[in-house]
C-alpha cells in the first residue's frame, strides 16, 4: 500500500512540474515575442528560458521518482518489471455507527484483539479445570508379544494388559502451585487485552482527527493552488499590458509551483491517514 501511494503521490507532483513547465515554456514565447517587438529585453527572454529549463530538469527528476515508485512496486508483488498504479484509491471509510471505539466492536474487526480475547479464554479455561487435577486418573498398558523361534515352554505370541489407578494424596504444594501459575497467566492476559484494546481506541482517535486535519488542510491547498493560477493569469495579461515585470512573472510561477506542489502532499496525506484509519479499524486489508 505505502509503494502504491508513493506511485500517485509522485504522480501528482509530476503534474504540478508539467503545469509549471507549460507556464515557463508560455512565458518564454511571450517574451521572445516581446523582444522582437522591441517592447522587451534579451535579459527578460534569458531569465524566461532559466526558468523553463529549471522546470524541464525538475520534471526529469520527479518522474525518475516515479520510476523508482513503480520499480519498488514490482518488487514487492514480484513482478519481471515495473508495475503502475492504476487508479487512485479511494479508501471509503464505513458509516459513523460502524467506527466506534466501543470494545466489542473492535473485537469483531481487529484480528489481533480476538487472538489476544481467546488467549484469554484459553487461560481461564485452564483454571477453571485446575480442580480436576485431585481426581484419580486411569492408565493402561497393553503390550503385544512375538517370539521367534517359538520356545517350548512359552507361547509363540503373547499380550499383556496392565491398568493402573492412581489416586493423588500430597503433592508437596505442586498443585497449589499450578493453579496460582495458572491464575497469573490468567490476569496477564486480561492486561494484555485492555491494554491492547486501550491502544487501539487510542489510534482511532489519533487516526480520526489526523483524517479531518488532512481534509481540512487540502480544502486549504486547492484553494491556494487556484489562488495562485489566478496571479499567474492576471500577472501574464499585465505583461503582456506593460503593467507588470518578468520578476513578478518568476515570482508568480514558482508560488504557483510551490501550491500545486503542496496540494499534491496534502491529497497523500489524506489519503494515507485514511489508510491508517482503515488500518485500525481492522478493515485494511480484507
Amino acid at each position: 500500500a505505502d509503494a502504491y501511494l508513493a506511485i500517485v503521490a509522485r504522480r501528482r507532483v509530476v503534474e504540478a512540474n508539467v503545469r509549471a513547465r507549460d507556464l515557463a515554456r508560455a512565458y518564454f514565447e511571450l517574451a521572445s515575442e516581446l523582444e522582437r517587438q522591441g517592447r522587451g529585453s534579451r535579459l527578460d527572454r534569458l531569465r524566461a528560458q532559466l526558468i523553463l529549463s529549471s522546470d524541464e530538469t525538475v520534471i526529469e527528476a520527479v518522474r525518475m521518482a516515479v520510476y523508482r515508485a513503480q520499480e519498488a512496486l514490482g518488487v514487492l508483488l514480484a513482478a519481471d518489471g515495473p508495475v503502475d498504479a492504476a487508479e487512485e484509491p479511494t479508501f471509503a471509510l464505513p458509516p459513523e455507527s460502524a467506527r466506534s471505539s466501543e470494545p466489542s466492536l473492535l473485537l469483531q474487526s481487529r484480528t489481533d484483539l480476538r487472538l489476544f480475547s481467546a488467549e484469554g479464554s484459553l487461560a481461564e479455561r485452564v483454571l477453571d479445570d485446575s480442580a480436576k487435577d485431585r481426581l484419580p486418573f486411569f492408565e493402561g498398558l497393553f503390550q503385544p508379544r512375538t517370539t521367534y523361534p517359538g520356545q517350548f515352554f512359552s507361547p509363540r505370541n503373547s499380550w499383556q494388559l496392565v491398568l493402573q489407578v492412581s489416586v493423588p494424596l500430597w503433592d508437596s504444594g505442586q498443585r497449589a502451585g499450578q493453579r496460582l501459575e495458572r491464575r497469573a497467566a490468567v490476569d496477564l492476559s486480561r492486561a494484555t487485552l485492555d491494554g491492547a484494546v486501550r491502544a487501539v481506541a487510542s489510534d482511532l482517535r489519533t487516526a480520526r482527527e489526523a483524517v479531518a486535519s488532512a481534509e481540512r488542510a487540502l480544502v486549504s491547498a486547492r484553494a491556494a493552488a487556484g489562488q495562485s493560477r489566478e496571479v499567474v493569469d492576471i500577472i501574464a495579461i499585465s505583461v503582456r499590458a506593460g503593467g507588470a515585470t518578468n520578476i513578478e512573472v518568476i515570482d508568480a510561477e514558482r508560488r504557483a509551483r510551490d501550491a500545486d506542489t503542496a496540494a499534491a502532499i496534502a491529497e497523500d496525506t489524506l489519503r494515507r491517514a485514511r489508510l491508517d484509519l482503515l488500518t485500525a479499524l481492522g478493515l485494511f486489508p480484507r
